[in-house]
Parts: structure tokens; C-alpha cells; sequence
């Protein structure tokens, strides 16, 4: 059986279903709902959640069925298709240490080995490892597996991070040379990457630049949608959400270039007639993609890192080795070094469109501590 109980204030509804045929158990859960209508939806939503708990092993599953049921009841409905295979991959080792495991004997200590056991073996992505755990026990309160106290992820830390792949970027005496050495790669591949220098751009973003986005009058551009790829949806252009959309300015001769691209973008469009196919986003409505094949459709994102992994081979006695990122992070530490004028790190945050300020104190500390030093030497004139 199950009912709905109205509470009096905030538009809040009571959600009652009792399970189990024998000495049935009564399960709840507090919602917000703009009716009573919807609400009746979440019921049924609440109904098929512990519908489906109930395939697991008794009340007292295994780790690993309950992962499997976290991946397919939770991860899959609420997490983009990206997101989800990334999980599968990091799962691999999570699973195989707890293979053994109930969900309830997992205690903080095991949590702790589970961690000191990836260090040992030098694996990175040690903090959404953290996430991953942290959800899927999260999730097991919420569907009532285990209670609040059982809960082992309330006592563990993040982790620290450690990856060793070596993070670097250009100064600003570099960027002669490389703009010099960029005249190897087509005008589509220089655009790119200048793109992610100057406007200190991730992948997926310039990737994802469609016609809509640019105001040549302006030299601005919106960063509002990413372009993703998965085994499962293949391209997707997915917007940003709203609190992380931003707008950039781009240096005037960079947006020259770009609108000359474009112009040769739409001329090309007219050539290929019916044969342009083009590209839609999530919402089904089409777009123009600025960096695309002949036929309108986006390039791929990893291959992006592709030519620029070949780029960094071809010249690396000319210029040191970075990733692709990197050069967005060497668009905020020359804005930061070499600006005549105080450029603040909540303008950079921004720029950069790092949710929390501190995200961009942690990567940028090395030229606070070069601004720290320049402090310091305006007081020798005293001594």
C-alpha cells in the first residue's frame, strides 16, 4: 500500500509505502512537489526505488550488487553518459577491493586501506574515487540499505591527489615561439588553440563553439554549452548550467581571425548544398558549429588532444612539452604576471569559470608567491 500525506507548509508532501508481505515495514520520504499531482508521480518514483532495493540480496546485499544497483538506478538516470563510463572505469578497482564486502561491514578503516592501497600502487583520480564512494553510501541511507551512524565516508577526508603526470605551462617568453610554431597546423587547429591560451577555454568549450555564441562587434564570446563524447550518445552538445555560464572577451586580432574562418565556414556551407547535414543539440535545435568537418558536424574533443600531442612531438626541442589544459593555465599565470594593470584572481575566476575562488588560489599559488616576493623587496629600500 501507499498513500500520500499533505503537509501544511512549503508546498511539502508526506510519502508512505509500506513493503514486505510479512510483517510489512512502513517507508517515508519528505517532498517537495508544486502539486498533487506531481507528487503522486514521486510516489511511484519512491515505489520503484524500494521495488527495486528488494531484488537485492535480502536486506543485507553485497557491496558490488549494490553498486550494480546504484549504477544502473542512480549514475544512469542522473549523471550525464560521460560521467557514467568514467565511473565504470574507476569502479574497476573500487569493486575489486570490496568484492568481499557487505555493504554494512564497510567501515571507515577499510575505506582508509582502500585508499592507502591506491597510493601504494600509484593510481590517480583518488579524489573521484572519494565522490564515487561517498555517493554510493550516500545513496544507501537514502534508500533506507543502512542507517546515518553506518554510513563510513562521514569520517573520511579527501584524499590528496596524485597524480604524477607532470602540470606545466608556458611563461610569457614563450609565446612567440609557440604562436611561430603554430603556423605547421591548419587555420582550424591555430584557432583552437589559440582559443584556449588567450581565452583560457577547456576542450570540450571550444570544441563546442557554435555561431550563436559569438558577438563579433563586441570581441566577446558565451561559454554556455560543452561538447561531450561518449560510446553510448556519441556527440552531444550540452549546456552549462546557469550559474556557470560566462561571457569572455577575446583580443581584437583573434577575433579577426575567427570571423574570417567563419565567413569561409558559411561560404563552404552554401557549397555543400544538401549535402551539409549539420548538428543539434540536446534541445533538437540547430546549430553551427565554428570548428567542424565539411559536412557540419563538430570535431570530436579527443582529437583536439590528438594533434596537439602530435604538435608537442614534432617540436620538443623547440618548446617544452605541455598538455593541451595547460594552456589555460597559462592564460591566467601570464594575466596574472605580466599585466601593467592589477588583474584580481576573482577576475581570472571568472575568466576561467572555476566555480570556487579557492580552485583558482590552489593553481595559481606559485604566482602569489611571485607577487609575495615582489612585496617583500619593496621594503629593502628601507633597510
Amino acid at each position: 500500500m501507499a498513500h500520500i500525506q499533505e503537509l501544511v507548509k512549503n508546498k511539502k508532501y508526506k510519502l508512505v509505502v509500506e513493503i514486505g508481505k510479512v510483517g510489512r515495514k512502513r517507508r517515508t520520504r519528505t517532498v517537495k512537489a508544486s502539486g498533487i499531482k506531481e507528487a503522486r508521480k514521486l510516489l511511484r518514483d519512491f515505489e520503484n526505488e524500494l521495488d527495486e532495493i528488494a531484488h537485492l540480496d535480502s536486506s543485507d546485499p553485497m557491496f558490488v550488487s549494490f553498486v550494480n544497483l546504484w549504477m544502473e538506478s542512480y549514475v544512469l538516470e542522473k549523471l550525464e553518459p560521460p560521467t557514467y563510463e568514467n565511473y565504470e572505469n574507476l569502479l574497476t578497482h573500487i569493486n575489486r577491493f570490496f568484492k568481499d564486502y557487505k555493504l554494512k561491514d564497510i567501515k571507515p578503516f577499510h575505506i582508509d586501506e582502500f585508499f592507502n592501497s591506491e597510493i601504494r600502487a600509484g593510481r590517480a583520480s583518488l579524489p573521484l574515487k572519494y565522490d564515487i564512494l561517498t555517493s554510493i553510501f550516500k545513496q544507501a541511507v537514502r534508500w533506507l540499505i543502512i542507517d546515518e551512524k553506518q554510513n563510513p565516508m562521514q569520517s573520511i577526508s579527501i584524499p590528496k591527489y596524485t597524480n604524477k603526470q607532470h602540470k606545466d605551462h608556458y611563461r610569457a617568453n614563450e609565446i612567440p615561439i609557440l604562436l611561430d610554431l603554430l603556423s605547421q597546423l591548419d587555420e582550424r587547429q591555430q584557432l583552437i588553440v589559440k582559443l584556449a591560451l588567450f581565452g583560457g577555454l577547456r576542450r570540450g568549450e571550444v570544441a563546442g563553439i557554435a555561431s550563436d555564441v559569438i558577438d563579433f562587434n563586441n570581441n566577446k564570446i558565451t561559454i554556455k554549452r560543452s561538447l561531450q563524447v561518449s560510446k553510448s550518445k556519441g556527440l552531444r552538445l550540452k549546456e552549462t548550467k546557469s550559474e556557470d555560464t560566462r561571457t569572455i572577451t577575446i583580443p581584437q586580432k583573434l577575433m579577426n581571425e575567427l570571423h574570417s574562418y567563419y565567413i569561409k565556414k558559411l561560404n563552404l556551407r552554401m557549397e555543400m548544398g544538401n549535402l551539409w547535414k549539420g548538428f543539434k543539440d540536446i534541445n533538437r535545435q540547430d546549430v553551427f558549429m565554428l570548428f567542424s568537418n565539411e559536412y557540419g558536424i563538430p570535431i570530436r574533443p579527443d582529437s583536439i588532444t590528438q594533434f596537439w600531442n602530435r604538435f608537442n612531438e614534432r617540436n620538443k626541442d623547440k618548446i617544452r612539452r605541455i598538455r593541451f589544459h595547460d594552456l589555460r593555465h597559462s592564460s591566467a599565470t601570464i594575466i596574472l604576471s605580466t599585466s601593467n594593470t592589477p588583474i584580481t584572481m576573482k577576475t581570472v575566476q571568472k575568466r576561467l569559470g572555476h566555480k570556487d575562488i579557492k580552485t583558482t588560489l590552489k593553481f595559481y599559488s606559485h604566482v602569489t608567491e611571485e607577487d609575495d616576493r615582489k612585496a617583500s623587496d619593496i621594503f629593502n629600500e628601507f633597510l
